[in-house]
């Protein structure tokens, strides 16, 4: 898990490269079409043809759709705000994971667990600051209302992928994962296409979609040594690989009421994480 969070925050950072001087559209196509090449290396030598036999087609192409939304959405907003600052407002999900489920999935949450979503929530607004700076609200607002939006597609995703797991195999819905993706995205990007500039857009582009492939691997080989609730609280780490790259690559570094505002989503995740597990066991 923590070499998951390194290479998904190293795909975030090209991925905030590539946005400020190329369409979204075509960063996300690489994103997955890199992703699918992995999958195909790593999957079909194994599963053949077997893992796009989907029991749930609807539901895979709908959860695959979501992913794509979500990529767009967080892959935009980072070209308005910083790596640091959109790691810790991602970091909501978990409460969102939480909101979502008890409609979709009727599942009971203690007001405890409310609570710590309330403060989860401030966290992010003292992150954003509305009104904080008005020269430059306008653009952290809209770079912070996508990254929240991606967020929310997180959420949806995770709930619809607990409902997949007992109808098809995690083989199979990782393949369709990247490929609807690549699908998609390779139909949109023709009219979006911009050829890259130099050596290292050439080299962001080719290597985003590996990089976000080798993260989802690493997630699930953690999976599969142990139990959801243990390896989770790691992915916290990512927001200090986002303060390093954002520094290195951006010359961005989070001021204090980001840290403060980080640090309370955090704490506030990890209780609900924690609290989660507890109630498991």
């Amino acid at each position: 898990m923590l070499g998951a969070m390194a290479f998904i925050s190293v795909q975030e950072a090209f991925a905030k490269y590539l946005g400020e001087s190329m369409p979204i559209a075509q960063v996300v196509w690489a994103r997955y079409l890199g992703h699918l090449l992995l999958m195909l290396v790593v999957l079909w030598p194994k599963y053949g043809s077997s893992i796009v036999r989907a029991n749930r087609l609807s539901m895979q192409v709908l959860r695959s759709m979501i992913l794509l939304i979500d990529t767009g959405c967080f892959f935009y907003g980072l070209t308005m705000i910083g790596l640091a600052e959109a790691t810790a407002i991602f970091f909501c999900v978990p409460a969102l994971v939480i909101i979502i489920s008890m409609p979709l999935l009727g599942e009971k949450v203690k007001m405890t667990a409310l609570i710590a979503i309330a403060v989860g929530f401030i966290g992010t607004l003292v992150i954003v600051r509305p009104g904080a700076d008005l020269a430059a609200e306008s653009n952290t607002l809209l770079g912070a209302f996508f990254i929240f939006c991606a967020a929310c597609c997180t959420a949806v995703y995770n709930v619809i992928t607990r409902k997949l797991a007992n109808s098809d195999p995690l083989p199979v819905t990782l393949f369709y994962t990247a490929m609807i993706g690549a699908l998609v995205s390779s139909l949109l990007v023709p009219f979006f296409w911009q050829m890259p500039q130099g050596a290292m857009q050439w080299a962001a582009l080719i290597s985003i979609g590996l990089f976000g492939g080798v993260a989802h691997s690493l997630i699930i080989a953690a999976h599969q040594f142990t139990a959801a609730t243990v390896v989770a609280p790691f992915m916290y780490t990512q927001i200090f690989w986002a303060i390093l790259l954002g520094w290195l690559m951006f010359s961005q570094l989070p001021d204090l009421y980001d840290f403060i505002g980080g640090a309370i989503v955090i704490v506030s995740g990890l209780f609900l994480l924690l609290s989660g597990r507890r109630a498991k066991i």
